[in-house]
């Protein structure tokens, strides 16, 4: 430990002040004393000491302590606790194995980070997740070991994945070790692996059902697959068994609201997984296409990339008004409008029919006062100054559900140039977020605004197009910006009325084993929000008969309720309220979906550890070649890493030098008056 010191107050004080009480000391002591001399002597370089460090107190010096610590070289281990892990394992058995392991790296004065999918964790490990995200789980470790020393990753799994990008093509400068558990024998099995259709479908339209099947070990075999609702069979597709097929289904959208589809293939005797010989498929037939207006001052590639995402849906008719390449301007009455390059002095000066949506789309020629005016959005820019920024999703945004296994592409994405300064949204809910470098900050990229009378979303920045072109580049597809569009059209699209008292479900479609959770509002005759109104919720399901009553208080506080979870089905709900003397009711449905992601294989896929490994510079081990994976970790070129930890304190905060001083004032005094002075 090293220490040095720095002054609050000009050191310099110290040269005139030590003159000073050498001075008054030296007269005090060279005058007749009834001692010898030798002991002024001593008795001065005392007071000297001692006043000198009263001073020194007073100028309020910081004390520099530099502390040298030895970080260990830490090996993360990251064990795949899906469900799918103890199809062919013993949890028992793999936790026994992964403290061995645990204590093997310690031995070896490494340090052992433990994983789950979602987090650092302790011993023993649960296995009870219910799908897998093995990519997701890697950047965890890397961002929790950001600035410390990360020397290898050790990933423990059956290859398995449903969720997120493959992990065999990310890089890493960190060597990635991967363990394979689990049995990749091939075993029969007939299995329904995805199933492709629209979530949302308009009634009168026949749209189609795509059917990903493998049958491993059933060449040549005839089967049957059947597609039916809750009403009955809707068709049947005689089918000769390959190893991968694709089945199409034509259905026409005669019902109303959601339906409950189901596929299955019967299966046969000796099949040793039979779970997914079905699956369920959900949809929400709704009516009528919305109709979308996008007004811009000028042609822009953007105006292409929205287009092309609205094209993958058949729920919107779209139309372009730009001045000089349209003669006559657009008369029908639009659902929703988008303004690109919003505000802009030459943006066409329109009269809209109706009550329509609008969503602005800025550019750095946004006049942001215009903005303000029609949004209450104030940004406090710099001049024309704009920042360079990537998006990131905001887990906290409630309106709508962005699928989560596409997110990892916005780290692709390229930057955007938004108004630089500081942002006062109001009630707005930010659906993407800014990213500067590493960092996330809570200012806008595209946000979302609903008073129950109107609704209008802001994107803070032209150059869209890029992100789906990147996309496109990497994933050969371009999912998540298609999403992105198609949620937001969809949400600003769907006109909202301004009821009193409104109860629905976060989102239309749940997960099993999910949370149900409701938001609830409620207003006075003037549309005030109010509280603390009794809410009494019934839940039932038309299918099986059951029914669950729940009673809530109304708050302006959290206005989200849950009501823990259900079976899958379709649910209806009726919510009841009184207040101000009067009586109001919301109802609707919800659908709870089961995906068994976790159920589709049973056959470990090592290859996908085996291409990581390969690809990071790590290897990878079976489960009986725990001992070469351990001298493998012992003869890598790790090294423990030493770190200065700088630390500051005030010289008034050390006890012991106020001891010192009053120590030596003390006996200072006691020999004077002990040797006769007065």
């Amino acid at each position: 430990m090293r220490d040095s010191s720095m002054f609050l107050i000009n050191e310099w004080w110290l040269l005139p002040a030590v003159m000073l009480i050498s001075g008054v000391t030296y007269l005090m002591y060279t005058k007749e004393n009834p001692w010898a001399t030798y002991v002024s002597r001593i008795l001065g370089m005392v007071r000297i000491i001692a006043t000198i460090t009263v001073f020194l107190i007073l100028l309020n010096p910081l004390i520099n302590h530099l502390t040298q610590v030895i970080e260990k070289p830490i090996i993360a281990v990251v064990f795949d606790n899906s469900l799918s892990m103890i199809q062919h394992e013993d949890s028992i058995n793999m936790n026994r194995m992964l403290l061995e392991i645990d204590k093997k790296i310690k031995s070896m004065d490494f340090d052992p980070w433990i994983f789950n999918l979602k987090t650092r964790t302790e011993m023993p490990i649960r296995f009870d997740a219910p799908f897998t995200n093995l990519n997701e789980a890697l950047n965890i470790v890397f961002k929790n070991s950001e600035t410390r020393n990360l020397a290898a990753v050790l990933l423990i799994s059956d290859g398995l994945y449903n969720l997120g990008l493959s992990p065999s093509y990310r890089s890493s400068l960190i060597p990635i070790h991967s363990l394979g558990l689990g049995d990749t024998a091939i075993r029969k099995d007939i299995s329904i692996k995805e199933i492709r259709s629209n979530q949302i479908v308009y009634q009168g339209n026949r749209f189609p059902i795509e059917i990903y099947i493998n049958a491993t070990s059933y060449f040549g075999k005839k089967k049957t697959l059947i597609l039916s609702d809750e009403d009955g069979v809707i068709s049947k597709q005689n089918l000769t068994l390959s190893p991968q097929m694709r089945i199409l289904f034509e259905v026409d959208a005669d019902k109303f609201g959601p339906q409950h589809l189901r596929l299955r293939i019967p299966p046969e005797a000796d099949e040793i997984n039979t779970v997914n010989n079905e699956k369920d498929l959900f949809i929400e037939i709704i009516e009528g296409k919305e109709k979308i207006l996008l007004v811009a001052p000028a042609p822009h590639p953007d105006i292409r990339a929205i287009r092309s995402a609205l094209a993958q849906s058949e729920n919107y008719q779209t139309q372009i008004y730009i001045p000089g390449l349209m003669k006559t301007s657009p008369r029908d009455t639009f659902d929703l409008i988008i303004h690109h390059q919003a505000f802009s002095n030459n943006f066409p000066l329109l009269d809209y029919l109706g009550n329509p949506s609008f969503l602005y789309i800025l550019s750095n020629n946004s006049n942001l006062n215009w903005l303000f005016s029609k949004t209450n959005i104030a940004i406090e820019q710099q001049g024309t100054e704009q920042d360079i920024i990537k998006p990131a999703y905001n887990t906290n945004f409630t309106k709508f559900e962005i699928n989560r296994s596409y997110l990892d592409k916005l780290n692709d994405y390229p930057t955007l140039n938004v108004p630089y300064g500081s942002y006062e949204l109001g009630s707005h809910e930010i659906l993407l977020q800014q990213k500067v470098g590493n960092l996330t900050i809570a200012k806008p990229v595209l946000s979302f605004f609903d008073n129950g009378i109107s609704k209008y979303g802001v994107l803070y920045g032209t150059g869209i197009w890029n992100w789906r072109l990147q996309e496109l580049a990497i994933s050969n597809n371009s999912l998540l910006f298609d999403q992105i569009i198609i949620k937001s059209i969809q949400y600003l699209s769907v006109q909202s009325n301004k009821y009193k008292f409104i109860f629905k479900p976060v989102v239309p479609f749940f997960q099993v084993n999910d949370i149900i959770k409701f938001t609830s509002e409620s207003y006075n005759d003037i549309y005030e929000p109010i509280a603390g109104n009794r809410i009494t919720l019934r839940v039932y399901s038309k299918k099986n008969g059951s029914e669950n009553i729940y009673n809530f208080t109304g708050s302006d506080v959290n206005k989200t309720f849950d009501i823990g979870t259900l079976d899958k089905g379709i649910y209806n709900y009726e919510a009841i309220t009184d207040f101000n003397g009067e009586h109001f009711s919301s109802n609707g449905q919800f659908i709870i979906e089961n995906a068994q992601l976790e159920h589709t294989t049973f056959t470990a896929n090592h290859n996908l550890l085996k291409d990581l490994s390969d690809r990071t510079g790590g290897q990878f081990y079976k489960k009986n070649e725990i001992d070469i994976l351990i001298n493998d970790l012992r003869n890598s070129q790790a090294k423990s890493v030493i770190h200065s930890l700088q630390d500051f304190t005030k010289l008034i905060n050390l006890k012991w030098l106020l001891i010192i001083i009053i120590t030596f004032f003390s006996l200072e005094w006691f020999f004077r008056k002990y040797l006769g002075s007065y």
